[in-house]
């Protein structure tokens, strides 16, 4: 099962701009950003949408389905580009293998270049940076469980990824996974995505996306 995760990923990057109106809100000094996915007034997120697989807002969740095995699809956030921050958002597998994976990315330079903080339906996480040379660089050393993560179709778990400089700090459920110390990218957009390896029917949705100042 782990030695299928490094492969045959970025193979959806077909995507299109969907015309929405912004959502950066002010809250307060901390949160610079937040977006509950309502038709109308969610941010200007990237949609995209064919046989292999969909991104929609649904029932005010951003939800992605990914009908092939080894694909991966996102979401970008097209604007703002955060430098520090802290990002939270909270995730359910609704269909699909317990071994598909879904998460955050962030400080997105391009489709083929960010850094990726991922859960997988069944309990494991991974922490690694996508390089300009379609290679990827991982700050744990494989997939790893955590008891951490709620597992199971339906299970809802609060991700959150703070970066500070170099530092960056991942966590599920407000508990620390990993942490890496890495300056290849100091800032970007954010992302949200899924993926699939060896079956197809994945379903996921996210819900409740905040950034604040760290």
């Amino acid at each position: 099962m782990q030695g299928a995760r490094g492969k045959a990923y970025l193979l959806l990057f077909g995507l299109f701009l969907v015309a929405c109106g912004s959502d950066t809100v002010s809250l307060g000094d901390e949160v610079i950003y937040e977006d509950s996915f309502v038709a109308g007034e969610m941010g200007d997120w990237l949609i995209e949408g064919d046989g292999v697989g969909q991104t929609a807002v649904i029932d005010e969740q951003l939800v992605i389905e990914l009908n092939q095995p080894n694909v991966m699809q996102f979401s970008t956030l097209s604007a703002p580009a955060f430098t520090d921050f802290v990002a939270e958002v909270d995730v359910r597998q609704l269909q699909g293998d317990l071994q598909s994976s879904f998460g955050i990315l962030f400080r997105m330079q391009s489709s083929g270049q960010f850094y990726r903080f991922e859960i997988t339906g069944n309990g494991q996480f991974m922490l690694e940076r996508r390089n300009e040379d379609d290679t990827w660089t991982r700050f744990v050393d494989d997939w790893t469980d955590s008891a951490a993560i709620n597992q199971g179709i339906g299970a809802t778990n609060r991700l959150k990824v703070e970066a500070v400089e170099r530092n960056i700090s991942v966590y599920v459920n407000d508990i620390l996974l990993a942490q890496a110390s890495d300056n290849s990218y100091t800032n970007g957009t954010i992302g949200l995505d899924a993926g699939t390896f060896t079956l197809p029917g994945l379903q996921v949705a996210f819900d409740n996306f905040q950034v604040q100042e760290p």
